[in-house]
């Protein structure tokens, strides 16, 4: 039986889902796997997505850090307005605090960065790139590039930003500090984030961000956030605010026939564009494949494997295999909203259900230049195309209907 999917309400609690095609909320490009346009270069590390890190090291060249690995701790307490006076090592103090477990600062402040019209105030947060990293979500903590590029001076940016200010991967951006700030990566930073982009220290010193001025922290096991915020007061005079812990939603897809083939999931939302989703679901239902075409191999949700190989392959035995573009492979699991926007639903790439090729010449918003021939044999495929959309997105295939193994007729 033909399970169909395009058309059904995507649904979650506290999270609008939707068809990526509906109206004007077609997503932007991204890569999962073999990037090719540098703004969307990726880590995919096991279970996770850790972000998006450009393949170029800058120039000069440091010397890339070698982090042990960390269990990523979640911060429970937020101290703003620190101001500790000359002599004064108010994060060893705090370290020293019943109930605190760990305790890193802050460098927070505004940059602009960009010219004329175009400038654009940002927050940016200096971090010690070994202390934060264990207060960021595992997955980015996982991924070295990131501190790599952070201890190169570059900074990492949220993906909401990036997308929301158009910054390209590896573009030199100029800053109001009479400095160019290098975009080295896309990570997600905390949740909620901190900033819309950290850099090191030493960057935010060259960027003229202040100096700490605020702290994280975490705690021990089975300590009282409000017990242990009272004793950071009397030390410090300052109330701290508890963070709370982000609440899990669930997303489903609804119609009976549909959601007993698609597993719901449950997840935490970063706040910035992009999803932690349980990483039971995501060993159930998340694969690695090959197929026709494309180099290496694709991650995706299983159930669309068999369907993406077929048409593949169909476009391999009609001899049109030199139509699709393999270096242009643009991804198919992502976990993140359309858009890379917190304020949009989920995307179908969160689902890994959805497939980008030939992505630079088929951008968002743009004609679409793909063959209609290969159009032709994904539809039958049971995908739908994103350049039939009101913004067309031509690069983008998304699945429409859950078939056998052979094409509609």
């Amino acid at each position: 039986m033909m399970v169909s999917v395009l058309g059904l309400v995507l649904s979650t609690c506290n999270a609008g889902f939707g068809n990526e095609g509906a109206g004007d909320t077609a997503p932007d490009t991204d890569l999962a796997f073999g990037p090719v346009d540098p703004r969307f270069a990726d880590t995919d590390e096991g279970n996770g997505w850790a972000g998006q890190v450009t393949t170029e090291s800058p120039e000069p060249v440091a010397e890339p850090i070698d982090l042990p690995p960390v269990h990523s701790q979640r911060p429970k307490l937020r101290l703003d307005g620190w101001r500790p006076g000359p002599g004064r090592d108010l994060v060893a103090e705090l370290m020293g605090v019943e109930g605190v477990g760990f305790v890193t600062a802050l460098m927070l402040g505004e940059v602009v960065v960009g010219d004329g019209p175009a400038a654009t105030p940002v927050k940016v947060a200096g971090v010690d790139v070994e202390g934060f990293r264990v207060l960021t979500p595992q997955v980015t903590a996982d991924a070295l590039e990131v501190w790599n590029r952070l201890n190169e001076g570059d900074a990492a940016f949220t993906h909401d930003a990036g997308h929301r200010m158009k910054l390209p991967l590896g573009v030199r951006i100029a800053t109001g500090a009479g400095r160019t700030l290098r975009v080295g990566a896309y990570a997600s930073n905390g949740v909620p984030p901190v900033a819309d982009a950290i850099v090191s220290r030493r960057t935010a010193k060259a960027l003229g961000l202040p100096d700490p001025n605020a702290v994280l922290i975490a705690l021990q096991a089975g300590a009282s956030p409000k017990a242990v915020a009272k004793r950071v007061q009397q030390v410090t005079g300052i109330a701290p605010t508890v963070l709370e812990d982000p609440r899990p939603r669930q997303a489903f897809i609804t119609g009976a026939s549909a959601r007993r083939a698609f597993e719901p999931f449950s997840y935490i939302d970063n706040g910035d564009g992009m999803i932690q989703i349980d990483k039971a679901w995501v060993r159930r239902n998340i694969v690695w494949a090959k197929v026709p075409v494309f180099r290496g191999h694709v991650l995706c949700h299983r159930l669309i494997i068999n369907q993406l190989r077929g048409a593949l392959q169909e476009v391999v035995d009609r001899g049109l295999s030199n139509l699709i573009d393999p270096t242009q492979y643009g991804g198919c699991w992502v976990p993140r909203h359309i858009d890379f926007n917190p304020a949009k639903p989920l995307s179908m790439h969160g689902w890994g259900l959805a497939v980008d090729f030939n992505v630079s010449t088929n951008q968002l918003g743009q004609k679409p230049t793909l063959d209609p021939r290969i159009v032709e044999i994904f539809e039958r495929w049971g995908f739908a195309w994103g350049g039939r959309w009101n913004r067309p997105d031509g690069m983008h295939f998304e699945l429409a209907a859950l078939m056998g193994n052979s094409p509609r007729g």
